[in-house]
């Protein structure tokens, strides 16, 4: 770390810099200005920001008007979502500009527990890319409703947070327990309050009182935001909004957040992001671009991926461009089109046109890691759905899928030999895969559009325990058993051949890969889903998120079908009619 007395030297020209960029169009984020100016770096900051003239440096970059902005800063994401390891993901985001994210393994900690966390800690070390954790604290996210690989206690984040690099409390998604003073979530929180840290928040649509309620626990931003009226009011109660894809991309929502007044509490964030999606659109970049291609002022676009994601991390070192800080900064083409040309990480080139310069550390995972999935051997008609009755009819629940939403119907099944006869549906299976007690709940789907075979992941959030779609019995099980025996991934079956398969042997959810050869296999699993005639075009494969207990309205676990609006199970069978 450079020393103050040395940057006072260096800006009074008494001290040779080691960088200088001059003649940048610099883009101020504590002015809201774009000007002409040289910027001067010695070691890992800023030195000076102004006319050069009399300033020495050992290396020169002429800007030519290209503008400079600081490094971006993701305040929010989990790197399992890009199905690659921490030091996989560093290369694939530092050539778009992500120079510090903040990252919540949730994910792996649902399958491995603390010591999971510990190992995604220490696959990051040394990193060009600044990466820090949040400490997960809802795993399970709804204890006694799902069965996951560990659980964490107060006890266990209080460890976490003595870690270098573990600055808060993950998103509390357990709003429930929340608002019921669960004593669980209850003393996590208190942790995280005691020990002065951030806290991160999830309330996807929570309104009103029970707004209030959850926000007086002490967290500080949310990412679960669905619409303009949901981010005004979160806003007023003094959250950060985290805005991600799904907002920034409509030009309805951002032309009427530019007069709402709640821009300055407007934060960019990824939250998931696919290798697909990553390789071929970019990280937050991509969420930079597409904002200001929507209407949002160019300047408020990187303010929001840059100075308020530092402010609410309270990383006060970085965010901006001034004497002091961090010399993390890239050097665009153009603003409006956010090009990114060259990529700085503490005063080092680490990328240049969309390549990675800088060497990146790759460590492996530990074996214990790779050897997640403890399920057991199935066969096809294992997967057939048992009625209460030898011969009728029975009404069943059946999960229609909307988009990211599902909702709850009724359905009337003709039984044959005591089993229910679903051909109009689409068959699901969620088989808890941790080794803890074999839960095996089934559930029949509508509104996925499939016509024939089977998919199947380890990847279902969050406690990713192997979930099975499908029309055919026998392709179901044939799809089960190749992610059984290749430690987890997606895999797509038609007739009894396999059409795809992507293994991710880290925690059932990661590849060792780089995201480019991840991204190809996964892109090859999308293409199986068409085929089979699922036909989602979501970003992340909606198998995957029809198990989180979190997201209304109802989703299914391996112990069954669960009603999230009022946190309780809900029977497959209501009633029935002998024949």
């Amino acid at each position: 770390m450079t020393r103050f007395e040395e940057l006072v030297e260096a800006a009074l020209g008494k001290r040779r810099l080691t960088l200088l960029f001059k003649d940048v169009n610099l883009v101020n984020v504590y002015t809201g200005e774009v000007y002409r100016a040289d910027v001067g770096v010695l070691g890992d900051r800023v030195a000076y920001v102004g006319d050069h003239t009399g300033l020495k440096a050992s290396e020169v970059v002429d800007g030519s008007g290209r503008y400079l902005i600081p490094g971006l800063i993701d305040s929010h994401l989990h790197i399992e979502s890009s199905m690659v390891t921490p030091c996989r993901f560093a290369e694939a985001v530092l050539p778009r500009g992500v120079t510090t994210a903040v990252a919540d393994p949730h994910e792996i900690a649902n399958v491995l527990g603390v010591r999971g966390v510990k190992a995604m800690v220490e696959n990051s070390k040394g990193l060009p890319l600044k990466l820090y954790f949040w400490a997960p604290t809802c795993v399970p996210p709804l204890p006694g409703f799902e069965t996951s690989g560990a659980e964490i206690r107060a006890e266990d984040v209080a460890e976490m947070l003595g870690w270098e690099r573990v600055i808060g409390l993950g998103e509390v998604m357990d709003y429930h327990g929340v608002l019921n003073l669960d004593p669980r979530i209850v003393d996590i929180v208190n942790v995280g309050r005691s020990s002065g840290v951030l806290i991160d928040g999830h309330a996807p649509m929570l309104r009103g009182r029970m707004l209030n309620a959850y926000v007086s626990s002490g967290v500080e931003a949310d990412h679960e935001n669905f619409g303009l009226e949901e981010v005004v009011e979160k806003a007023r109660l003094g959250l950060w909004v985290e805005v991600r894809r799904n907002l920034a991309g409509s030009r309805e929502f951002i032309e009427t957040l530019a007069k709402s007044g709640v821009l300055s509490r407007l934060i960019l964030t990824t939250d998931d992001t696919s290798p697909d999606l990553l390789v071929e659109k970019g990280h937050l970049d991509e969420l930079v671009r597409s904002a200001i291609a929507n209407g949002l002022d160019p300047i408020e676009a990187v303010r929001s991926a840059t100075l308020r994601p530092a402010q609410r991390l309270r990383l006060y070192d970085r965010g901006g461009l001034a004497p002091g800080k961090l010399a993390d900064m890239i050097l665009l083409k153009s603003l409006e089109r956010f090009e990114v040309d060259r990529v700085y990480s503490d005063g080092r080139l680490v990328a240049k046109e969309g390549r990675l310069v800088a060497e990146v550390p790759i460590r492996s995972f530990p074996d214990w890691a790779k050897r997640t999935v403890k399920a057991p051997s199935l066969r096809a008609e294992d997967f057939r759905v048992k009625a209460p009755i030898p011969d009728g009819w029975v009404y069943v629940n059946v999960i229609v899928v909307r988009g990211f939403e599902t909702f709850l119907a009724e359905a009337r099944l003709p039984v044959e030999n005591g089993f229910i006869k679903s051909s109009e549906y689409v068959s699901a299976a969620v088989i808890e895969r941790h080794g803890r007690g074999g839960g095996f709940a089934k559930a029949f789907i509508d509104g996925l559009g499939m016509e024939k075979g089977a998919v199947a992941s380890t990847v279902a959030h969050d406690t990713h325990n192997i979930v099975v779609l499908g029309k055919s019995m026998s392709d179901m099980a044939l799809a089960y058993e190749t992610l059984r025996r290749n430690q987890g991934g997606y895999v797509a079956v038609l007739e009894g051949r396999v059409l795809a398969l992507l293994r991710l042997p880290v925690a059932g959810l990661m590849s060792e890969e780089p995201v480019e050869e991840v991204s190809e296999k996964f892109k090859a699993f999308r293409k199986a889903e068409k085929t089979l005639g699922l036909s989602e075009e979501t970003p992340i494969p909606l198998i995957s998120l029809l198990t989180l207990p979190v997201i209304p309205h109802v989703r299914v676990t391996d112990k069954g079908l669960f009603d999230v609006d009022k946190g309780s199970f809900i029977p497959l069978v209501k009633r029935f009619e002998k024949r």
